[in-house]
């Protein structure tokens, strides 16, 4: 059995911090979103990129298995 605790100091927490364009500009251009993916992407290291992408693969599999044990 798990037991659930609450930690009010986390309720309290503003959600919009973990959301960058919630106070500020909400409606971005798609040229806006790729340039700053694109700059994000830009400061990654090659070992980086290759765990992103491993992990990018291993959640689309997981994906894939959930959505055809569910259709069966």
């Amino acid at each position: 059995m798990m037991t659930a605790v609450c930690n009010k100091e986390v309720l309290k927490s503003a959600s919009s911090a973990q959301n960058e364009t919630a106070s500020q500009e909400t409606n971005l251009s798609d040229a806006e979103i790729l340039r700053r993916v694109r700059d994000i992407r830009a400061s990654w290291s090659l070992s980086e990129r290759a765990a992103r992408r491993e992990e990018a693969d291993r959640r689309f599999e997981n994906l894939i298995e959930t959505i055809f044990a569910e259709a069966a």
